[in-house]
């Protein structure tokens, strides 16, 4: 769901395509601004990448019927047209459509819910630089990489490529690219975590042949 609503909660695409029923589509220009309520705590799976939901929770009780009454009846004595007012009244000079919209509370429950057992395990695993990602750098080929990790992970952990690839995108770590240096000419797709860039390309090649430190993982 969250990939078929990105063409419609922001631009690009600049142009919408409205398909009438029993009439010929026609593009219109991108102006919808979305606005969701949820009762579940994790209606939707993001990623940390998002730049799209501003995510927000509220803990309120369901309103009293009295409550209601008086909301209401607040509005209708004047109540629109003080907040229409106060909205008017606020300065928004320095707001930035094209901002990625504030971190919440919320919202990293919601990244953090939507991974699966086997990603949320290797983002733990790759934040505490353990195990084979104790280096801060791994390497292809990745089926080998995830046998390894499964090998070490708890019962019922299957670790297939796409959570590894997609665990690596959550932790922040750099997609490098295809390397080689002079030690080691075969290139491969490295992976290295923020704090490695230090490292030249050749040097991330190299660490990527070091033998990583063992994970021990007690089972009960």
């Amino acid at each position: 769901m969250a990939n078929k609503l990105k063409p419609i909660i922001a631009a690009p695409p600049d142009m919408l395509t409205v398909n009438r029923k029993g009439l010929h589509p026609y593009d219109s220009l991108n102006r919808m601004f979305v606005l969701a309520f949820s009762n579940d705590p994790v209606p939707i799976t993001i990623d940390s990448q998002d730049r799209r939901w501003f995510c927000v929770w509220s803990s309120a009780p369901r309103m009293t019927p009295d409550a209601a009454a008086r909301l209401w009846n607040w509005y209708k004595a004047g109540g629109y047209e003080a907040i229409a007012a106060w909205l008017h009244a606020r300065d928004v000079s320095a707001f930035n459509p094209s901002a990625a919209p504030a971190w919440t509370e919320f919202k990293a429950n919601l990244v953090e819910h939507g991974m699966s057992i086997a990603e949320s395990y290797l983002v733990e695993l790759m934040r505490g630089r353990r195990g084979e990602f104790s280096k801060g750098v791994v390497g292809s080929p990745f089926h080998s990489l995830c046998d390894r990790v499964a090998a070490s992970a708890p019962s019922g952990v299957k670790v297939p490529q796409a959570a590894l690839l997609h665990a690596l995108k959550e932790a922040g770590w750099i997609d490098c690219g295809r390397l080689k240096s002079r030690a080691n000419d075969g290139r491969k797709h490295v992976f290295c975590a923020p704090d490695m860039l230090q490292y030249s390309k050749s040097e991330l090649r190299d660490l990527v042949e070091e033998p990583a430190s063992p994970l021990m993982v007690r089972i009960k």
